[in-house]
């Protein structure tokens, strides 16, 4: 273990530890100390019916009026190098700088600059930023004494552009070395935009509430099915948008709206389902409490050319009573909350809405239960709960939930 200058920090050991899943073997230079993957070593099939379990426990204890079937979990195409946004931690060991994530439970510190389940253009990205910290001699943040400049380090990739965004989250503007900084970032290969976001809080809480773009280009644009999507540091993107387009696409065919439909998507993001559903639905109308988050809705909807696809600022329970006071029917409703799930104040406001289908995407299998059970109670049936993988050697596990009106 490093010495504990500003929060303690666990280092691998140097040797590599091999681990077999789907018949192959895959390096990774921080097993076993990291906790981030905990499947790791497990064979991906195995991995996936473990996940479905999870699922079917959570509904058979929190939802026992279901009868439904727990689908197998549609798996991601890639097992590790699949994750297109990390955020790490920035901590100064005796070993020199660590990009890591926190142990459970704690402030230590376990090194994951070289995580295996970073995409290519990531983990590239990701090591001209601790190249280029290093040189520069960067004040790291202490969060004892609550000194240094460098808190912690966000990067997005675009396959589509080949390029990366790199977000640093830093104590304050005082630094005097900040603009040599960022120009080396600005010049170096396969990083497109640099962003600062200051944070001077206690706390966990990685973003502060102002992203300040340093580089002409200040969003990346990636392609996700048929759409192209612009997000801005700060507003929400998967993990892992390619098993992230599956699930999209998978929401859609279950709301099978038609060209006379109203369809309300509720926490909409930059728009991806919402868009989807403008496909083939007469209206979409779009809900989301992040302002940056639909800006980049609103782009999206001009860069895909979208008419009939609107979105608006409001928490979902707002944002759905004023559509509903404003629209004579809707017919579908989607949601895709957080892993608090839905109040039960926003299920009362969806039954009200009487759509005929909802489509309920979920990364919480216990929430998602939850509030099956409440629909189930006013009047509506699940039919289908199909999981999908979005972070293979994790035991995170998506679910889409198709519920219709008995």
């Amino acid at each position: 273990m490093g010495a504990r200058s500003n929060g303690r920090v666990r280092q691998p050991s140097a040797a590599l530890t091999s681990f077999a899943t789907s018949g192959a073997k895959q390096s990774c230079p921080h097993a076993p100390a990291c906790f981030g993957c905990p499947l790791v070593g497990i064979r991906y099939g195995e991995q996936l019916e473990r996940k479905r379990l999870r699922v079917r426990h959570s509904i058979e204890r929190l939802a026992p009026s279901l009868d439904v079937e727990v689908a197998r979990p549609i798996g991601s195409q890639r097992v590790f190098g699949y994750r297109n946004q990390v955020k790490l931690v920035a901590r100064r060991s005796e070993r020199g700088l660590v990009l890591g994530v926190y142990k459970p439970g704690t402030h230590e510190v376990v090194d994951a600059s070289h995580c295996s389940v970073h995409d290519q253009l990531v983990q590239r990205a990701l090591e001209v930023v601790g190249g280029a910290v290093e040189r520069e001699q960067v004040p790291i943040y202490d969060e004892d004494e609550r000194t240094g400049w460098l808190r912690y380090v966000a990067v997005r990739s675009s396959w589509m552009r080949r390029t990366t965004q790199v977000v640093l989250v830093v104590r304050d503007r005082s630094w005097r070395g900040e603009a040599k900084l960022i120009r080396r970032l600005r010049e170096s290969r396969g990083v497109g935009s640099v962003v600062l976001n200051e944070n001077d809080t206690k706390g966990n809480t990685i973003f502060g509430q102002t992203f300040v773009p340093m580089t002409r280009y200040d969003a990346l644009v990636e392609r996700v099915g048929v759409l192209q999507l612009k997000f801005h540091a700060g507003s929400f993107v998967q993990a892992n948008l390619s098993a992230a387009r599956r699930a999209y696409e998978t929401v859609t065919k279950l709301a099978a709206a038609s060209g006379e439909d109203t369809v309300v998507d509720l926490f909409c993001g930059v728009g991806a389902i919402s868009l989807l559903l403008g496909v083939s639905a007469a209206n979409v109308f779009g809900i989301e409490s992040s302002e940056s988050s639909i800006l980049d809705a609103r782009e999206n909807t001009r860069i895909n050319g979208f008419h009939n696809v609107r979105f608006r600022v409001a928490g979902a329970l707002e944002g759905l009573r004023q559509l509903r006071a404003e629209l004579p029917k809707i017919d579908v409703v989607t949601l895709n909350p957080p892993r608090k799930g839905a109040t039960s104040e926003l299920l009362d406001e969806i039954v009200g809405a009487a759509p005929r289908r909802i489509v309920y995407m979920s990364c919480d299998p216990d929430t998602l239960a939850r509030d099956l059970e409440a629909l189930a109670h006013s009047g509506y049936r699940t039919t289908t709960v199909q999981p999908f993988d979005f972070l293979p050697q994790t035991e995170h596990i998506e679910t889409v939930a198709l519920v219709t009106r008995s």
